[in-house]
Order: C-alpha cells, then structure tokens, then sequence
C-alpha cells in the first residue's frame, strides 16, 4: 500500500468524524475574534481556527503563516494540489480577490484528533448561509502546530470548476452587491452579438465572421498607417481615407490611455494590462467586461506596492503624449491629404464610407462606449490616492479624451510609505 494511500487513510476519522457531528447554527452577527486555546484543543485546533478568522477577515498574510513552508493544499473542486507555500498564497490571495467581503467560511463542527483536525463549515453571505456551500476539512499540522496539509470536500459537483467557477461565483457577488455592473456586462454583449454576429441591424456591411478580403485589406492599410506616422515622413505607405485614419488612431490612443490605471489591477488582483493590451485590437470587447468583472479598491495604495510597469504608467508624459496623438490625428482627418478635398468634402465622403462599412462604424460605436465608461475607473482610482472629495476630478473625468487625460496629468500622485 503507497505511503500516500496509507496517509488518506489515516484522514478518514477525523473526517467521518465532522461529517457526522449535528451542525450547530452559530449566530447571525460575527466578530473576528483572536483564535486563543480552548480547553481541551491542541495546536492544530487552534492553527484552523486561526486560518478560518484571519481568511474571513481577508488578513491572507497572517492565514499564510498558519502553514509551513512545504505544505499540501487540495481543494477538490480544483484538478490538482496546491503544493508549497508560496502556491497556497497565490491561490489564498486570488481567492480573497475575487470574493466579496461579505463572505465568510463559518465552523460548524471542529473535531480535534490531535495532530488531524476534522472541520464542518458551511459559507455565508452578510450573516445568510448559501446554499450549496456546505463541506468538510482535514488538516494536519507537524510537531511544531504548523498546518503541513490540507483537504477540502465541497458539497459533490458533477465537474471540477476550479477557476471557472471561482470566476463564475466571482461575478455573479459582484452583480448582486453592485448592480450598476450589469450595464457595461449588457454592452458588452450586445457589442459583441451586434458587431461579430448580426448583420443589417445596426451596424452596416457583412458579420465580423464574414469579412471580406477589402476588409482585411482596410485593416492592414491602417494599421501600416499606425499614428500617421508613416504616411506624413515616407511615400508610398497606403492611401486611406484622412477621416477613416483620424478616427482609428484616436481609438488607439485612447484604449492606450487606460494604461494609467495600471494600479487597478496591481497584484494580487486581476492585471489590467492584459485588458489594456487587448483593448489595441478588439477595444471594448475588453474593457466593458473589464469594468464588469474587476474588483473595486477600498483603500489607500502607496507607490511601493506597485510592479515597475504600473509605477512607470503613473508618469505624467503618459496622458501628455497620448493626448498629443489624439490632436494630431484629429487634425490629420481634417487636413492630410488634399485630394481629398476641404473639410465639408471629407465630411461627406467619410459618412458615406462609414455608411457602408462595418469596420469603419464599429470605430465610431467605440469612441462612443469609450466616452461614456472612460469615467468608471476614476473613482477607486482617486481611493487609492487618499482623496475624499473628488467631485472636481470626477466632473474633468467626464469629458470624453481629453478630460480624462487631463485627468491623468493633474491627479495627486500615490503615497509614498514611510
């Protein structure tokens, strides 16, 4: 019999032990109290309570020093172990990230074996218990009171979930504490059903899904022409209609405008650079889920504890330069290439081209959910910054491009911790 079969074994006690024990309903309000010796109980009793208080009270560094440094973490909703410390902190943090404050992990029943704690514990939202969110433990702790492996039974699914579930329940907290997410969520899919699925509703021209080669011929010619670069120093780059360029360009510089709430998403929260990266190419299909899904700041962040890219973001020649950009390409539009005619010329001549184009319309629906979501990130922003009223910096927020690179350029900067 392997020495890994012998140690499952040896669990089994302990387990039956909490899964037979009648739950106690304990009561409705809580307070995170210090996990302190009760009679009878021994080092590891004491270790899981203090691992359930500190994980409630979202404190993961002093939940992570319940373990020892080589120990065994294994959720069975996920398909692999959690082997080592440093893989239990990553996945603890990433937990606490996505989960609500309002949940909590409570005890139902804890048999002490010793050196194996057997725990029955069931999950609450703000005092409700949830349903389905029953389950056992067993830990074990070594000589020293260490927790040194863990073994988590959730009520039985009929797949692992892992991430995607964690993700799912992730969302569907964030929804329901905070409604108004449900609107960048509703755009999203409407967005993404009206500009790669639907055709002749209200985006004109064939499905992003049926593209034709002019299509893909329009976005190489503007692409080639990234920022006006290239067709104001060199010949011979691709003649596209000015208007079709400015539009696209400012699209791009202000996706890249985002860069400057690289903060939001500093570890262990979800990165926002993926997002902002993504946003250069297919722009609202990630940030409008971005907003819905993100987890909000409720506090101040000071400039060490962000990476070196999120501190350089923070650098005021970001929303300078990007700003630059966006006026350039606007008055690119209006006034490159003169066979294109005076600026009522170019005007008529682009609205017929966007009449009929999908890729070129779909540009302008971006600049329009860019316009009215550019502000959502401001506010957990100016958290971060420790600044109480804000109404001013809001209010600059809310005007499309340029106020929210204004915004960037004036905000006070992070605290440095001292």
């Amino acid at each position: 019999m392997s020495s890994a079969l012998m140690r499952r074994l040896a669990l089994i006690p302990a387990l039956a032990a909490a899964l037979v024990a009648p739950p106690t309903r304990p009561a409705r309000h809580r307070t995170i109290q210090s996990a302190t010796l009760r009679f009878g109980e021994g080092a590891a009793a004491v270790r899981v309570r203090a691992y359930f208080e500190a994980w409630n009270a979202r404190d993961m560094d002093l939940a992570c020093a319940q373990w020892s440094d080589d120990c065994t973490y294994e959720d069975t909703q996920y398909a692999g172990a959690f082997e080592g410390k440093a893989a239990l902190e990553a996945h603890l943090f990433k937990v606490a990230d996505k989960l609500p404050r309002s949940f909590a992990f409570v005890v139902d029943e804890l048999s002490d074996g010793g050196d194996t704690v057997g725990v029955q514990w069931h999950v609450e939202n703000g005092g409700e218990a949830l349903p389905f969110t029953r389950g056992c433990s067993v830990y074990k702790a070594d000589a020293s009171g260490l927790l040194v492996s863990g073994f988590d039974v959730p009520e039985p699914a009929p797949l692992k979930p892992g991430g995607a579930g964690l993700t799912l329940l992730s969302v569907a907290s964030k929804l329901i504490a905070e409604p108004v997410r449900a609107v960048p969520l509703a755009c999203f899919l409407i967005y993404c059903q009206q500009l790669f699925l639907a055709e002749g509703q209200l985006l004109p021209g064939p499905s992003a899904l049926q593209l034709d080669g002019a299509t893909w011929k329009e976005v190489l010619d503007l692409s080639l022409n990234f920022w006006e670069i290239g067709p104001a120093l060199f010949p011979g780059f691709p003649v596209v209609h000015p208007g079709l360029e400015g539009i696209f360009n400012v699209v791009l510089a202000w996706s890249a405008l985002f860069v400057g709430f690289a903060a939001d998403g500093r570890k262990p929260r979800d990165p926002i650079l993926p997002t902002i990266a993504g946003m250069q190419f297919l722009t609202n299909a990630f940030y409008l889920p971005y907003l819905a899904t993100r987890s909000s700041d409720d506090g101040v962040v000071t400039a060490d504890q962000l990476g070196p890219l999120e501190r350089a973001a923070e650098s005021k020649a970001v929303p300078a330069v990007l700003a630059a950009v966006g006026t350039w390409s606007v008055a690119w539009a209006c006034l490159a290439r003169p066979e294109f005619g005076d600026l009522a010329a170019r005007t008529d001549s682009l609205a017929a081209l966007l009449g009929g184009d999908r890729l070129g319309s779909s540009f302008v629906v971006d600049l329009a959910l860019y316009a009215v979501f550019q502000s959502w990130l401001v506010p957990d922003d100016l958290k971060r910054r420790g600044v109480e009223d804000g109404l001013a910096y809001r209010a600059l927020s809310l005007v499309p491009f340029y106020g929210l690179a204004a915004y960037l350029f004036v905000r006070p900067p992070l605290k440095i911790e001292e």
